[in-house]
């Protein structure tokens, strides 16, 4: 179905309006205002925890949380968010309950036994750190990865004394179907949140919004991960990448609409993705960016999860079901 991209929408519509238009048109104005309203408190709302629950990876020889001479920035492995699997007998709407995961980019945890994670207390602006140490096997297992040529893994996330970074719930995480369904694609308004190079906060963290769109979807490997030295799947966002990045989420947002038949709605902020990469272009001998940030689809970290989800559930686990 032809699709409008929000700002050029409500151009027309605006147009339409200024100039009188017809009833609908006016109807319409009327109502893409009060979209923009709800759309723009439902935004700001979400940013906010989005901020809350942004998570900053660090390696463990230096302590992040500790005040740094004025020369010293330290540079984080990578960013993080929080994933979690409700229990299906605690969880409700009101009150989340469940398993909780640290999800970042494979390569960001790749070659470390232990890594520190850097979040936001709860009830004020301070930092709060935590180390973790990173068991591939055994009945300590605590980290979960993708299969090869996906770079993506999750870490089992133990209470944190004075922090309580946001969940993303598993009815965010988003397959291929649910894309289909709300016509997530080329042009589709996405943001991620994560580290801003050579900037973290002092007293708190303080993640980056950067905005965006899709700018390409392809089902083929072709994505050369140096990281992991594969051919591997990606979609493009239209917006930088930077070191200390990867493993932010990637979150869509904005107003889907349809022209034929007329429709509108919120988009969900459903993860479309994780970041991955950058792109880079040779230009008088150097490399330079182009600007383009590739991401792991959505579709495999839910995959992902389904697989925790069925370990979980095996041990005996009341876990929901990822479907």
């Amino acid at each position: 179905m032809p699709k409008l991209t929000t700002p050029a929408y409500l151009c027309i519509i605006a147009a339409a309006a200024a100039t009188g238009g017809s009833p609908v048109h006016r109807l319409l104005a009327t109502q893409s205002q009060e979209t923009e309203k709800q759309t723009a408190s439902h935004n700001a709302e979400f940013f906010q925890k989005a901020t809350n629950g942004s998570i900053f990876i660090y390696d463990d020889r230096h302590d992040p949380c500790a005040t740094l001479p004025p020369n010293l920035t330290l540079l984080p492995l990578g960013s993080g968010f929080v994933a979690g699997l409700e229990n299906r007998s605690a969880s409700t709407p009101q009150s989340w309950n469940g398993w909780k995961f640290l999800v970042t980019a494979k390569h960001v945890v790749t070659n470390h036994d232990e890594i520190v994670v850097r979040v936001n207390a709860v009830d004020q602006s301070k930092l709060v750190c935590k180390t973790l140490k990173l068991e591939k096997q055994g009945k300590d297992q605590n980290l979960f990865f993708a299969p090869s040529g996906i770079d993506l893994v999750a870490i089992a996330l133990p209470q944190i004394e004075g922090a309580d970074p946001t969940v993303v719930t598993s009815s965010l995480l988003i397959d291929e179907t649910k894309m289909k369904e709300w016509n997530i694609g080329v042009g589709t308004q996405v943001l991620t949140i994560g580290y801003l190079f050579s900037y973290s906060g002092l007293k708190a963290n303080f993640p980056v919004a950067k905005f965006g769109h899709i700018s390409l979807m392809t089902n083929e490997s072709w994505f050369f991960n140096p990281e992991s030295k594969l051919m591997e799947q990606g979609y493009a966002l239209d917006l930088s990448n930077a070191p200390g990045l990867s493993g932010a989420p990637v979150f869509t947002h904005g107003v889907e609409i349809e022209i034929n038949p007329f429709r509108y709605r919120d988009l969900p902020p459903y993860v479309v993705g994780v970041v991955k990469g950058l792109m880079l272009a040779p230009v008088n001998g150097q490399l330079i960016s182009q600007g383009i940030a590739v991401i792991e689809p959505g579709a495999n970290l839910r995959t992902l999860m389904q697989q925790i989800s069925k370990t979980l559930k095996s041990e005996g686990a009341n876990v929901v079901d990822v479907d």
